[in-house]
């Protein structure tokens, strides 16, 4: 086991001295640039050719845009619970000052109704208790103010919805 060691051990300082003995190689002379002699060629002055194609360059070529069409309030709207789970038109929905929105139950397996979920809205719906509506009744509740007022559909389905009452 020693003996390996010491070979182990001569190989390695061999090989350190192996690299640390080289010597650097002399510096080789470039030799200097010569001049090349260069000839001035002369050209003939271009001739204007008149061209008869216009280039048509556009730039910045964005679509028209469509603007967003603005719901136009109704006098009166009916949001209408239906017996296949759907709302129609929707829960949202843009009246006047003065304008009525009236929920109609046409599902006859259940009643529906609405809820207020803030105090504003409340005082249209006589508080914040569920006004429950039986099948084929309704409830009629009239905005006098502008304003957007939240409610909330109840039993099936549960839905978020908005009255948006603008001054027109």
């Amino acid at each position: 086991m020693k003996k390996l060691l010491v070979v182990l051990a001569i190989l390695f300082i061999g090989i350190l001295l192996a690299g640390c003995t080289s010597q650097q190689a002399a510096p080789v002379a470039t030799p200097a640039p010569t001049a090349v002699p260069t000839a001035v060629v002369t050209t003939a002055a271009p001739t204007v050719i008149p061209t008869t194609a216009v280039p048509v360059v556009i730039v910045n070529t964005t679509p028209n845009a469509t603007p967003t069409p603005t719901p136009t309030p109704q006098p009166s709207v009916t949001i209408t619970f239906n017996s296949d789970m759907t709302i129609t038109p929707g829960t949202t929905v843009y009246i006047p000052v003065g304008g009525e929105v009236i929920w109609q139950n046409n599902d006859p397996f259940k009643p529906h109704g609405v809820v207020a979920i803030n105090y504003q809205t409340g005082q249209y719906f006589g508080g914040m208790n569920t006004v429950t509506i039986p099948y084929g009744k309704s409830l009629t509740v009239t905005f006098p103010t502008v304003g957007a007022f939240d409610y909330k559909t109840v039993y099936q389905p549960v839905t978020d919805g908005k009255i948006i009452v603008t001054a027109q």
